[in-house]
């Protein structure tokens, strides 16, 4: 057919054919009818503006892909590349992102709630007031990725790696950290309330006027950690290492346990 486009497999089968410029509606539809694009080469492709609710993208290659406010809610996308895209405003709602790579891609203000990111790599992901409410992130990397003012509410940060990453201003209230490596990472302003962080590794890292209130931190590492003006308001501290953490006008009060070094409270809290 005249100006008739191929959609191909990255091993290069034909997946499906369209008409030239309607790639979005190839796509639409197929999201609709169930088709399998698994494994499509996508790259550097213009989605954006785009219903693909239900697509079935496992392990494509959207690699500098656009999908500026398109809609993936329940969408496959495990084991897809997304390196350098750019996800500002989409919906990933449900979505499957497991294994999947979003390293230095931009998603401003990006709706992550309640999708599977299990061992997605994140790393330098810059995305700014997204929500990541109830998702699953364990064993993900987030390595000095920029996500300042998002909502993490209830979310699964299990055995993640964030070294580095900016939380500036974020909500974690009832996520869990267990056994997650977040040393040097920057948490300042951020809220803590009733967080699971047994076990986290927290080294250096920045909790500046931070709200950890019911938070339980047993035999966590916040060596040489920044907690100037936090506030650790009844939390668990049976075996939480604290050595050289910084505690000027922090609030200590009511605190539940023992810590395992030593600790030096600093001026009163405001």
């Amino acid at each position: 057919m005249e100006n008739e486009r191929q959609l191909k497999h990255r091993d290069g089968r034909l997946l499906l054919s369209y008409p030239e410029g309607d790639l979005g509606r190839a796509l639409r539809r197929a999201a609709h009818d169930g088709i399998d694009l698994s494994g499509a080469e996508l790259a550097g492709a213009d989605l954006a503006h785009l219903d693909l609710e239900g697509v079935r993208l496992a392990g494509a290659n959207l690699a500098g892909a656009r999908l500026t406010n398109s809609n993936l809610e329940e969408a496959d996308l495990c084991g897809a590349d997304l390196t350098g895209a750019i996800l500002d405003g989409t919906n990933f709602e449900e979505a499957d992102l497991s294994s999947a790579i979003l390293a230095r891609a931009t998603a401003r203000g990006a709706n992550f709630e309640e999708a599977c990111l299990t061992k997605a790599d994140l790393t330098r992901l810059s995305a700014p007031g997204a929500n990541f409410e109830e998702a699953e992130l364990a064993e993900a990397t987030l390595a000095d990725a920029q996500l300042e003012r998002c909502n993490f509410e209830e979310a699964s940060l299990h055995h993640v790696r964030a070294i580095g990453a900016t939380l500036t201003r974020c909500n974690f209230e009832k996520a869990n950290f267990v056994n997650a490596d977040f040393a040097g990472a920057d948490f300042s302003g951020s809220n803590l309330e009733k967080c699971e962080m047994r076990s986290a590794r927290l080294w250096s890292a920045n909790f500046t006027g931070a709200s950890f209130e019911r938070c339980d931190l047993r035999d966590a590492d916040l060596t040489e950690a920044n907690l100037t003006e936090a506030n650790l308001d009844r939390c668990e501290v049976e075996g939480t290492r604290m050595q050289g953490a910084l505690l000027e006008s922090a609030n200590l009060a009511r605190l539940r346990g023992t810590p395992a070094t030593d600790w030096k409270p600093g001026a009163p809290y405001r």
